[in-house]
């Protein structure tokens, strides 16, 4: 083989194992910059100031409330809320179901996926629901008692109702 030869599949594999490499670091990357968002599944969970049962409690968080965990520091998770409140929530009280929080003063729940079905109720800030259905911009919900639409720039959280593990 040729010196000119040798030195392109040279370049040839080193280009090629510099690009696999350069793949491999944006897959990782990607992956960490997508934060993980669980929910609460216990009818009530304790945010507690540290990664223990003996740290005092900070706040309540109600069922489906979601939040983006930060880490782990092994059965606890440091989670960050939609404000950016923070603190630690133990593995047993968290579950991957999709659920979503209003952000705004209120949001109104409609019968149907858009404005012009009726109001079925309205709810304040901090309210949690789970994610059933996506049709848009418009999101499916329910805590239970209350089921119906809402537009989904009025809520944060796991919009992704085929993320389901129920």
């Amino acid at each position: 083989m040729s010196t000119i030869l040798k030195r392109a599949a040279g370049w040839s594999m080193r280009y090629h194992r510099v690009t696999a490499v350069l793949a491999g670091v944006a897959l990782f990357l990607a992956t960490a910059a997508a934060a993980e968002i669980m929910s609460v599944s216990t009818e009530k969970a304790n945010v507690r100031e540290g990664p223990g049962a003996e740290n005092p409690a900070l706040w309540q968080a109600w069922r489906f409330t979601p939040f983006e965990v930060q880490e782990w520091s092994g059965e606890w998770a440091y989670v960050k809320d939609f404000v950016g409140d923070t603190g630690w929530l133990h593995r047993s009280v968290l579950s991957e179901t999709p659920a979503v929080i209003v952000i705004g003063k209120y949001a109104n729940i409609r019968t149907g996926p858009g404005l012009d079905y009726e109001v079925a109720a309205s709810v304040d800030r901090e309210y949690p629901f789970r994610a059933i259905e996506r049709n848009g911009d418009w999101l499916k919900v329910s805590d239970g008692e209350i089921e119906g639409w809402i537009f989904i720039k009025l809520v944060w959280g796991n919009m992704d109702p085929e993320a389901d593990d129920l």
